[in-house]
């Protein structure tokens, strides 16, 4: 229920059965969910919790004149609780904290933090720079956290993880302010979680698990329970594995296709990101693992048509041998430099680098076909081969005839495992750019010309 709706804020509130009260503020980039959501809501109305949920029209860090009329609204409410629990994500971590003396929070628990919109202080994202684009110079200097604003314990869940050179860089620079400047703030570690801190503490119960141990008030408690949700999350798994997977691509395919791993909870989100196997399958190729990547892709059309995990679709493989069924099912496939693998669009007549290849229904991935007279790119359709032809900036298919000995209008020359596309008279060269287009150009190979023969 909405109890106040101003210029740019919202005020939501639910009257549950909990002897303690959640005051939420929303993230950055919710705006258009204002007048419906508020932070926590799924889980407030799944455990009857008591809520006031601040929303905003804008991504303003809540950095206007309606927290006056909402700051009253809230401490009449939240005064018959035991104890006033303010909470926020990112720009409404900074929120929690800034306003958590008005809102005479007991507890606070800031997740991906900010000290300050003042760059002179500390480092501005994007995001932050669309509010500080609105305030006038003094404005700015006020919108740093100053002690006497803060009041309950302060717990900081931020991701600690430095291994890498500039990992979370403008959050580790927030949060050392924090710890620097504010009273009573306790470090809550979530490893790998980057700086939506939420996703590796995501689900109703697990985060509810948390919610009572802010409550209970003891330190080590939380830390603990947060430390062994995020350890067993998804999404922890999912970081390590974009850490891990340029520099030790077979071990995160041995994860993956591990009977192991075939059991983990909301392992799906791993196995149906097209992006993340196909980056996978480029690098297993160009670290020479060139069987295990040809079985991964194999078994992202194997998950795909059986709806399982990829260790129960290398099972099923294995017993009934599915492979062997097509002779032509054992023809390589091309993925560019950038993870895009290469597919015939029957509508626009082009070859087209895309990233989701399962279920693009009129796309026929890109074949590699190889015998005496050379390689050529081919499609199968239907179990049918065809041939593609380059004529007048049209890629045409006909059926592949073996006896013909016409030479290809698409050359295609291989070297070892790395496979380039040439026009028929050499002069222009298929390139898939940065931004995953491709086309004809009149260009001398270079690397995003070579494409991985998988």
């Amino acid at each position: 229920m909405i109890i106040f709706e101003g210029e740019e804020l919202l005020l939501h509130y639910h009257e549950g059965t909990s002897d303690y009260i959640l005051i939420t503020f929303t993230s950055a980039d919710q705006t258009e969910q204002a007048q419906n959501n508020y932070f926590l809501k799924p889980i407030v109305e799944k455990y009857d919790l008591s809520c006031l949920g601040i929303t905003t029209k804008f991504d303003n860090y809540y950095q206007h004149s309606d927290m006056y009329h909402i700051i009253p609204l809230c401490n009449e409410i939240a005064i018959k609780y035991k104890k006033i629990l303010v909470t926020g994500l990112s720009m409404a971590a900074y929120a929690a904290l800034k306003f958590s003396a008005s809102l005479n929070a007991d507890v606070v628990f800031a997740m991906g933090a900010r000290y300050t919109l003042d760059a002179n202080i500390a480092s501005v994202s994007g995001i932050m720079q669309r509010t500080v684009d609105r305030l006038d110079p003094h404005s700015i200097v006020q919108t740093t956290i100053q002690s006497h604003e803060v009041s309950g314990k302060i717990y900081i869940a931020h991701d600690t993880y430095q291994g890498s050179v500039g990992y979370n860089a403008i959050d580790h620079e927030h949060i050392d302010k924090i710890r620097e400047n504010l009273p009573n703030t306790v470090l809550v570690p979530v490893l790998f979680a980057h700086h939506l801190v939420i996703n590796s503490l995501k689900g109703s119960e697990e985060f509810k698990s948390i919610l009572d141990m802010l409550i209970a008030g003891n330190d080590q408690d939380v830390i603990q329970q947060v430390v062994k949700i995020r350890r067993h999350h998804i999404h922890n798994i999912y970081s390590k594995i974009k850490l891990l997977r340029h520099r030790y691509p077979l071990l995160v395919f041995k994860l993956l296709a591990s009977k192991v791993f075939s059991t983990v909870k909301n392992n799906h989100i791993i196995f149906d990101d097209n992006e993340n196997n196909l980056l996978l399958i480029y690098s297993l190729c160009k670290n020479n693992h060139h069987q295990q990547s040809r079985n991964l892709l194999r078994l992202c059309f194997l998950r795909a048509y059986l709806k399982c995990s990829f260790y129960e679709a290398d099972q099923i493989n294995s017993r009934h041998n599915m492979d062997d069924n097509n002779s032509l099912s054992h023809l390589p496939y091309l993925i560019a430099h950038n993870y895009y693998i290469l597919v015939y669009d029957q509508a626009k007549k082009k070859i087209i680098p895309v990233r989701d290849f399962i279920y693009n229904t009129h796309c026929l991935p890109v074949r590699l076909y190889g015998d005496q007279s050379g390689y050529r790119l081919v499609c199968v359709w239907e179990d049918v081969l065809f041939k593609l032809h380059y004529r007048k900036g049209e890629i045409l298919i006909t059926p592949f005839v073996f006896e013909d000995q016409q030479e290809d209008i698409i050359v295609v020359e291989k070297q070892e495992n790395i496979a380039i596309i040439y026009s028929k008279d050499r002069k222009l060269c298929f390139q898939v750019d940065l931004q995953g287009n491709g086309n004809f150009y009149p260009n001398k190979p270079r690397e995003w010309e070579q494409f991985a023969i998988i």
